[in-house]
């Protein structure tokens, strides 16, 4: 498993600029990930930039205050770079070239920023080869930028922490009437798109109608919650077990999940170190037990 962080997108970028043309009139990103990508590509060459939806509704390229001060361009080239964060078997490509065929005038060129999969030569180049990790399935590297929207089949396969992650990490808990509000509106943090795995949470279990009613108002839809059975803070401090430990003893006893999403990186180190399965850390964006 390879995790990709949009600090790493920006750095492959950077080091492959030499393999980018410069005689293009500007660039054209395809949605969503691509715009991103693209838009990167526009700063660090400082030419404009737009997305393939406006460009066909007859927006112009963008290219901000810097551009107009600083790009110069001595003739138009009629050659356009159209790119994409990744390429698999082609197909947003093939999407791409039916949107833009009603469009005369333009050479577009494709590139990719990643090559996953078997289609080398779906784009004209791509900036980094990364079809050694994926063995040809892209679920096995995941993306900062959409990690939480992949499709239900891969996010299955996901558990998550709750405090952290889906809603920012409430006060202290023995001050009762303070937690218990907080937890009933806490604003959303990081929310999937699709159903989940399920929902491994340190909580008290005698919370659990709270945390279903606000997990079922935002929208998150899981296979199963789990909190820690226990009715107040003493009793599950008498235990004798530390967050981490208890989520990592669960996660192993779970063969049919393979990615943990913790937001403690102490806690994160934990469960990677039992279950022996990785885990990915929203509160330093690392992937424990990954590439």
């Amino acid at each position: 498993m390879k995790y990709i962080t949009l600090s790493d997108l920006s750095n492959t970028i950077r080091k492959n600029l030499w393999k980018i043309p410069r005689d293009i009139d500007f660039i054209m990103g395809i949605p969503r990930s691509g715009t991103i990508c693209g838009s990167i590509i526009s700063e660090f060459l400082n030419v404009p930039f737009i997305d393939i939806d406006s460009f066909i509704a007859g927006v112009k390229p963008y290219g901000g205050g810097r551009l107009r001060h600083f790009y110069k361009r001595q003739k138009e080239t009629g050659r356009v770079l159209v790119v994409d964060d990744t390429v698999f078997n082609g197909s947003s490509k093939v999407k791409a070239k039916e949107k833009l065929a009603m469009v005369d005038g333009y050479q577009f060129i494709f590139m990719a920023v990643y090559r996953e999969g078997p289609a080398r030569d779906a784009v004209d180049f791509f900036l980094e080869d990364i079809s050694s990790y994926t063995n040809n399935f892209t679920e096995l590297v995941y993306y900062e930028w959409n990690i939480f929207h992949h499709n239900e089949g891969d996010m299955a396969g996901f558990l998550f922490d709750l405090d952290g992650v889906f809603c920012p990490d409430p006060p202290d808990e023995r001050n009762e009437q303070v937690y218990l509000e907080y937890i009933r509106s806490a604003p959303p943090l990081f929310t999937p798109s699709v159903k989940i795995g399920g929902i491994v949470t340190f909580r008290l279990i005698k919370n659990q109608e709270i945390t279903q009613e606000w997990l079922a108002r935002n929208g998150i839809d899981y296979g199963f919650l789990c909190m820690f059975n226990a009715q107040s803070w003493d009793e599950r401090n008498n235990a004798g077990i530390d967050s981490g430990t208890w989520k990592g003893e669960i996660f192993k006893s779970l063969p049919q999940y393979r990615l943990f999403v913790e937001s403690s990186a102490q806690q994160a180190g934990r469960i990677h170190e039992i279950s022996e399965k990785p885990v990915l850390c929203t509160e330093n964006n690392r992937l424990y037990g990954g590439a």
